[in-house]
């Protein structure tokens, strides 16, 4: 499983092949809204197949946690290589590089 940063997500932000996927799920995010593909945690599996090879999927939930967990199952159950986990979740992103957001 590799990390990213926050602020490499960022800097990296009009990079079309990187794709920022939040699994939190949907009552979630009615208390906290960020720019990002919304795929809760229990559907991304089956909905795996609908990325390339050529884009880097990278896994957000509130604290990083279920986002590891889910990197490291896609990654043994597919052999997935271009699964990345926003390290701290989204609340390092609001912490390092978004403090304008506030999340319930």
């Amino acid at each position: 499983m590799k990390a990213i940063s926050p602020t490499e997500v960022q800097a990296q932000a009009a990079n079309a092949n990187l794709i920022l996927i939040d699994i939190r799920e949907p009552y979630e995010y009615q208390s906290c809204q960020i720019e990002a593909l919304k795929i809760p945690m229990a559907e991304f599996a089956a909905r795996f197949s609908e990325f390339s090879k050529e884009q880097s999927l990278v896994l957000m939930c509130q604290s990083g946690k279920r986002a590891e967990a889910l990197a490291n199952f896609i990654e043994t159950e597919f052999a997935a290589e271009n699964i990345y986990v926003l390290s701290g979740g989204l609340n390092a992103y609001i912490s390092e590089v978004a403090p304008h957001l506030t999340c319930e």
